[in-house]
């Protein structure tokens, strides 16, 4: 055993759990644990803004499956960070953020950069910790990775003060313990009666539904999803992180802009690792049925009932519980005739086929307009990129124009905001998940105001060579049109920018590749010549600021959004 430092100690820990990448921008309270990650295989990733070091770890986390860990400076370092750290805890996204902090014996006597990562973050996070013992290092940082993996995932905040990380012992007294278990080891079933009954109810129900969410990713369970849906002819619709369990190019798959009649009239709502959140309108009508007979499947029991008043509560693994439910329905193959659901599927088929021909219709009318319209530049887009591409949506605008066009073909596929609804978070996010995919196509859709937040760190995406996509929606406005917004109109200064502004050449100058696009005819060539750059890349597109997103109003006009 040697004497080593607390920085060390963290590093080695970081190495264990088999991080590639830490995302991070430096201060002297971090440089011991800076200078020990490369002798672990660790690459350091310094960015522009601490912001964008939690934006990268939660696009890792959410694209992996695997812990994001960003590693900030003390007091401005960590409030930089919040903003960051809040999206991945309320998407319960697996990140860990690990800050430096002030001599805990300078405790309230006006220390340098003196402020309480613990506290700030406790709101959202599911663990926050100080470490005040050297001897606790090693078994604190495991804790951590423990509290963020382990489910429901979530954010975890180390703070270690200076006098702890720079203090150097004998190694060998480290406390033991808090082993981290690969998620394979700590997967349960569920209760075989339970699984019995919602067999029972899929046999008995006609318009069964299959809902999919946060945990389908979390557990790998896209598979077992797909095939329970196959064998028993039952819809699928997913959201979050498990958008895409069931590739929504299939028959059995329900979009989320046509979701409605299908959750607000189903006899059978089985609701897998799903929340009811606000985006779902907690599960209440007229968007989702207070009629149907519910099943919910959780790892987590607090989760169980949270929102709507589930019959059959089933606590477990989600890859695991479906497999039940998969064997379950195999030895009971003669209550599931072919032609079970028949007329449900049938208004499936319908639904898709209507809106489909609606959001056609729709682009034929401002298919060549000038400034150029979401539906025009959504639908080039789609045509465009690969069909595993991920997307990273960083505009309000642009969200109701992709959820219309967009395909989701596995889970992780697309990252959002979550309900924390930030702008800013594109680029770090990006960053993060062109890493995690590397030789995939990575394309983020950002909004000027989000550009301004959080685009240096396209300098970032130049210096390390991530060839990520930033497509901008430059309509020079910073929110709700007056025209659209009464209260405001001729009572206060407008939410605009200078209009014009060439972020293209902007970036140009970072090393990016620029892109100018003021007409529709221009967007394909442009997105093609910005995927064969091999350089991170921006587009901006000049768009038409009078129009919002989708859902605003009844017409194509509605309030301007970032």
């Amino acid at each position: 055993m040697a004497v080593v430092d607390g920085g060390t100690l963290v590093a080695r820990i970081l190495g264990e759990q088999k991080v590639k990448y830490l995302f991070s921008i430096n201060g002297g309270h971090l440089f011991p644990i800076l200078a020990n990650i490369r002798d672990q295989g660790i690459k350091l990733i310094h960015m522009r803004h601490e912001q964008a070091t939690a934006y990268a770890a939660d696009g890792w986390a959410r694209t992996t499956g695997t812990p994001g860990v960003c590693c900030v400076t003390a007091g401005c370092g960590l409030t930089n960070a919040v903003t960051g750290l809040c999206v991945a805890g309320l998407t319960g996204s697996s990140v860990i953020c690990l800050s430096g902090q002030h001599p805990f014996g300078e405790d309230g006597l006006g220390s340098f950069q003196e402020a309480y990562g613990a506290d700030i973050c406790r709101s959202f996070s599911k663990y926050t910790h100080r470490v005040l013992d050297w001897y606790r290092i090693s078994f604190d940082v495991r804790q951590a990775f423990r509290e963020a993996m382990a489910p429901p995932q979530g954010v975890s905040v180390l703070e270690i003060p200076t006098n702890v990380l720079y203090h150097q012992e004998d190694e060998k007294d480290q406390v033991p313990g808090a082993k981290v278990y690969d998620p394979d080891q700590l997967r349960s079933q569920g209760d075989p009666r339970s699984i019995e009954r919602t067999v029972d109810l899929l046999a008995q129900s006609e318009r069964p539904l299959l809902v999919g969410g946060d945990g389908i990713f979390w557990s790998r369970a896209a598979e077992e999803l797909a095939e329970l849906a196959e064998l028993t002819r039952t819809p699928v619709y997913s959201r979050r992180a498990g958008h895409g369990a069931l590739s929504e190019d299939q028959p059995l798959a329900i979009q989320g802009a046509w979701k409605k009649p299908f959750t607000g009239r189903a006899d059978l709502v089985i609701a897998v690792g799903f929340r009811f959140w606000s985006g779902e309108k907690f599960g209440q009508p007229p968007t989702w049925t207070d009629k149907a007979r519910y099943v919910q499947i959780d790892a987590t029991p607090t989760r169980v009932g949270w929102q709507v008043p589930a019959e059959v509560a089933i606590v477990g693994d989600p890859k695991l519980v479906l497999r039940q439910l998969i064997d379950a329905v195999k030895a009971r193959k003669g209550d599931f005739k072919p032609q079970k659901n028949a007329t449900w599927l049938g208004e499936v088929r319908q639904a898709r086929e209507t809106f489909g021909k609606m959001i056609r219709e729709r682009l034929a009318k401002v298919r060549d307009v000038s400034p150029i319209h979401p539906d025009r530049l959504i639908s080039d887009l789609v045509s465009t990129v690969d069909r595993d591409a991920t997307m990273v949506i960083d505009s309000f605008t642009l969200s109701g124009y992709i959820s219309h066009w967009w395909t989701a073909r596995f889970p992780g596929q697309i990252v959002d905001a979550g309900p924390l609804a930030p702008v800013g978070h594109g680029i770090g996010m990006a960053i993060g998940a062109q890493l995690a995919r590397p030789g995939k196509q990575v394309v983020t859709v950002i909004g000027d105001g989000g550009m301004g937040i959080g685009g240096w760190d396209m300098e970032t995406a130049a210096k390390y060579g991530i060839p990520l996509v930033a497509v901008l929606w430059n309509n020079s406005s910073w929110g709700p049109s007056f025209e659209q917004m009464p209260l405001l109109k001729d009572r206060t200064d407008p939410f605009d920018m200078l209009p014009g502004i060439r972020y293209d050449r902007i970036f140009q100058e970072l090393g990016c590749h620029g892109e100018y696009v003021e007409h529709a005819d221009q967007i394909v060539p442009a997105l093609r010549r910005a995927f064969e750059s091999g350089k991170p890349a921006v587009i901006n597109v000049v768009g038409d600021k009078r129009i919002g997103h989708p859902t605003l109003g009844g017409n194509l006009l509605g309030s301007t959004q970032v």
